[in-house]
């Protein structure tokens, strides 16, 4: 079967991360079109570390793509009836030291694992005619782990940095349009903070550098990675809060083959992504549901995501 455009190359991940690493294959511009990190997962109470002992955090998502954009922000060419949908869920685990601290901070470490079922589809004019591609494929996805983090407090203000390491445990096969795996390892440094300038204003956000490593089947390196998440909410009741959440992504550097930089401008992808979120919480537990639309999109595709997270404190 025809190989398809490298832009387009679809490729499933997962992971946790932000209250953790986690799980969602979205279309981007590094290889296979996804990105270790799932985008929009960690807005709402981004700075705020976990109270001691084990906590379960439950994460799932549903994003559809009907669009596919080139470097240019135009609808990709040679591409009909294109279609991609997945949904993910993923548990998280994490452990809050109350008998340890380093430079101040409160230590933790966490791990999740992600379950994938996803699919893609589209129609291309070839020389032999209109051929329609596919691909689905559902399973574990990668595993995600930050084996230690910090996190510090002061009034009004919520901080915490660690390393995210994504290990390429998911299945993948190179011939496959759509894999719940990538084979590749990646590594990232991020730094967040929840902030209250009102007793009922929250101000969060998250900052992510991705470091990817090469691909040992393919020979492809996907470039490095910023991502922001934010939230920014209020207290409209007892319990209860409303606000605006989402992301903002951009590819700073080439995707290489072999060591050289791939066509379309590096395979560079961006996207900015915007909706708005509820969440309750209550003294044993957070709610929090999220819909996510996505604009300014290039080397990717353009769709809308919507998030369900619960945090349960053993």
């Amino acid at each position: 079967m025809m190989r398809v455009p490298s832009v387009f190359a679809f490729r499933r991940y997962g992971t946790c991360a932000a209250i953790t690493l986690l799980l969602a294959p979205n279309v981007e511009a590094v290889e296979s079109n996804s990105t270790a990190y799932p985008l929009g997962l960690d807005t709402v109470l981004a700075g705020r570390i976990p109270p001691p002992g084990f906590n379960a955090f439950l994460y799932s998502t549903a994003y559809k793509a009907t669009e596919a954009r080139d470097q240019d922000g135009h609808q990709q060419g040679g591409l009909d009836d294109f279609k991609l949908s997945y949904e993910a869920v993923a548990l998280c685990m994490y452990y809050v030291y109350s008998d340890f601290r380093f430079l101040g901070a409160t230590v933790a470490s966490r791990a999740a694992q992600t379950y994938i079922d996803g699919q893609v589809s589209w129609y291309a004019n070839t020389p032999q005619g209109r051929v329609r591609y596919s691909g689905k494929d559902e399973g574990l996805g990668n595993l995600a782990f930050t084996p230690i983090f910090l996190g510090w407090d002061a009034p009004g203000l919520y901080q915490m940095v660690g390393l995210d390491l994504y290990a390429p445990t998911g299945g993948y096969d190179k011939d496959k349009l759509f894999n719940v795996g990538n084979n590749v390892w990646s590594f990232s440094p991020w730094y967040s903070f929840t902030a209250y300038p009102t007793d009922k204003l929250e101000v969060s956000a998250k900052f992510i550098y991705m470091i990817n490593q090469r691909n040992s089947d393919t020979d492809y390196r996907s470039g490095r990675e910023i991502n922001i998440d934010y939230h920014v909410a209020y207290d409209v009741a007892d319990n209860w809060q409303a606000g605006i959440s989402g992301y903002a992504y951009k590819q700073v550097s080439d995707d290489e083959v072999h060591g050289v930089s791939v066509a379309n401008n590096g395979n560079r992808g961006q996207v900015f992504g915007f909706g708005p979120s509820v969440k309750f919480h209550s003294e044993n537990m957070t709610l929090v549901l999220k819909w996510q639309h996505e604009a300014l999109v290039e080397n990717r595709a353009q769709g809308d995501r919507v998030w369900f997270q619960a945090v349960l404190p053993f």
